[in-house]
């Protein structure tokens, strides 16, 4: 009698294991078609000593705005000094030749709000999963990310239809955790010298 239980109890786990199966491409759809409504809820975690083992803690939703480094010291860039910072920033995470490509000097940066979905991404891109992981956590703890780096759109509006250039890791993480805007540096225009003499 024991040997037959067992049996039974390997076909049901083993059932069990092929229905979950045949789910999992389900959910995994249903979480990529609505990741805002999942990320919406506030999250539990397990509470640190102090507050008493294994007592769920709520932690603070999310803000619908990404938090950004030093905001205030960029938004009071100059058109010059923001072209400069922007170079300067592409250099400090790319290589050389790749950040030479953008030609970040020839245009004129303006720092907006963007809404994630107003974001254009290549998908020719490749992800790093354990960078994309790194990401997700530090949203979740609300840590300050620098402006992503993009083009501006064509549109009646700036912040429409933005081509992402630089940011696609930490736009995925902020998306998947049900931020809706983000800081970015547009390519707003092509960079002219005020170089008119008074007549």
């Amino acid at each position: 009698m024991a040997a037959g239980d067992g049996k039974q109890r390997g076909r049901r786990q083993a059932a069990r294991r092929e229905v979950a199966a045949e789910q999992r491409p389900a959910r995994a759809a249903a979480r990529a078609e609505a990741p805002v409504a999942v990320a919406a809820a506030p999250a539990l975690r397990r509470a640190s000593a102090h507050a008493g083992a294994g007592a769920p803690v709520r932690r603070k939703p999310l803000s619908a705005v990404a938090p950004c480094a030093d905001l205030d010291t960029l938004r009071a860039l100059s058109p010059d000094a923001a072209r400069t910072h922007v170079n300067a920033y592409l250099h400090d995470v790319m290589p050389a030749e790749e950040a030479d490509a953008f030609e970040a000097l020839r245009y004129r940066w303006e720092l907006h709000l963007v809404e994630l979905d107003q974001l254009c991404l290549l998908r020719s891109v490749d992800l790093a999963s354990a960078t994309l992981r790194r990401y997700r956590a530090a949203v979740r703890r609300g840590s300050h990310f620098p402006p992503l780096v993009g083009l501006g759109g064509d549109g009646r509006r700036v912040t429409d239809g933005v081509l992402l250039c630089d940011g696609y890791h930490r736009a995925i993480a902020m998306r998947d955790a049900g931020i809706h805007y983000v800081w970015v540096w547009l390519a707003a225009g092509m960079w002219e010298a005020k170089s008119r003499r008074s007549a």
